[in-house]
């Protein structure tokens, strides 16, 4: 009987994810300061049908000027995803393990839940989980095997799933990942766990990283493939840069070079591309590209 009752409320939990994705999945993420600066009509000519708005706006331009351009751009078809931080908050990095204690941090898995609510109750129709990650450091609180760095992201989806799908099951919810195969040991994110709690899962594909440079033209594919196949069932959008370089030598990239960085992707199971950043290179028209082929 334990073995079914088990079994039931592990289907609960993937089916939950009955949210209907957007039927546009082009995407582009935008800092609190980039509000006032987008122009709706001109992204929804170039087929973008998501914007992942980072929720400091919410304070930064204050409530009502937030959902008023939230409710703008869903006027002109343009989902707007709230881009919310759960491990790094004032410029630190926040652990998601008591490991004096042996336990998860609660206290913060509420704090994010119930501010996500929140902005359900404005009208809010998807939340975004950014930092939803250990700096590199996740098998460095590893206080027992019931207590994990992977453990505790894991943890923190699955609440976040029951909370916000219990409050409303047509949210959609969507978490960024770091590219690297062995996220797990390092950022605590497991794909094939996060992917059961969230409906889309986002890894940042930044080729032109200096880091992931090195991997060469194969790399990207490669690591798109790996997220699709674990992150079952949620849908992946592959992340891409619209600049070369690093943060200290950020180039803009023309739309010609972004499109050719999206060609990539094509073939390899994602079914969304996700522009970073806004105002940064020249977003190409996406309105005819077609990620299967």
């Amino acid at each position: 009987m334990r073995k079914i009752l088990l079994t039931a409320v592990m289907l609960l939990s993937v089916l939950t994810l009955s949210a209907k994705t957007p039927k546009n999945t082009n995407a582009i993420w935008a800092w609190s300061s980039h509000m006032n600066k987008i122009d709706l009509q001109e992204l929804k000519d170039k087929g973008i049908g998501n914007i992942i708005l980072h929720d400091k706006s919410f304070t930064a331009h204050g409530e009502d000027s937030t959902m008023a351009f939230i409710k703008a751009a869903k006027k002109k078809g343009i989902l707007v995803h709230a881009w919310v931080q759960v491990s790094y908050s004032g410029g630190k990095w926040m652990s998601l393990v008591d490991d004096e204690h042996n336990c998860y941090r609660q206290d913060r898995f509420d704090e994010v839940i119930a501010l996500c609510k929140h902005y359900m109750d404005l009208g809010v129709e998807a939340i975004h989980f950014d930092y939803i990650r250990f700096g590199g450091s996740a098998h460095k609180h590893n206080p027992s095997p019931e207590v994990t760095g992977t453990g505790a992201i894991t943890e923190f989806c699955r609440q976040a799933n029951a909370a916000l799908k219990g409050k409303n099951p047509k949210v959609i919810l969507s978490a960024a990942l770091m590219p690297e195969p062995n996220s797990e040991y390092y950022y605590g994110q497991d794909p094939a766990q996060m992917g059961q709690y969230f409906d889309i899962l986002m890894p940042m594909i930044y080729r032109h990283a200096p880091t992931y440079a090195k991997g060469g033209e194969g790399w990207a594919p490669m690591v798109a493939r790996h997220f699709v196949e674990k992150g079952k069932p949620a849908q992946v959008w592959a992340g891409t840069t619209t600049y070369t370089g690093d943060d200290d030598n950020v180039k803009p990239m023309d739309a010609a070079a972004i499109m050719a960085d999206c060609e990539t992707f094509k073939g390899t199971g994602v079914t969304g591309i996700v522009f970073f950043r806004f105002d940064l290179g020249e977003i190409p028209n996406m309105k005819k590209f077609k990620l299967n082929r």
